[in-house]
């Protein structure tokens, strides 16, 4: 079943492709533009996998796969995280 949520980034769109990129490692992959893309990566629980649309300053984020144990809350925590990284 798939999970949404949306997250604010008023910064640069690029920069934050490079965010996403690196959240989902160098295990997973990362295909995806400045208006939307998918990614899939590997959590020592499982693997992930999902997609995102950009709206102006908003990202909304689909989970379309997730390790059983991790909870969407617990997905939107670490995402949010990783938008706020330097």
């Amino acid at each position: 079943m798939a999970n949404q949520f949306t997250v604010s980034y008023p910064g640069d769109k690029t920069q934050l492709l490079n965010k996403i990129r690196s959240t989902v490692g160098e295990k997973g992959s990362f295909a995806g533009n400045e208006d939307q893309g998918s990614f899939e990566g590997d959590t020592p629980l499982g693997k992930f996998a999902g997609s995102y649309t950009i709206q102006g300053d908003n990202i909304t984020v689909t989970i379309d796969k997730k390790p059983f144990l991790l909870s969407h809350g617990m997905i939107k925590d670490e995402f949010e995280k990783a938008l706020k990284k330097v």
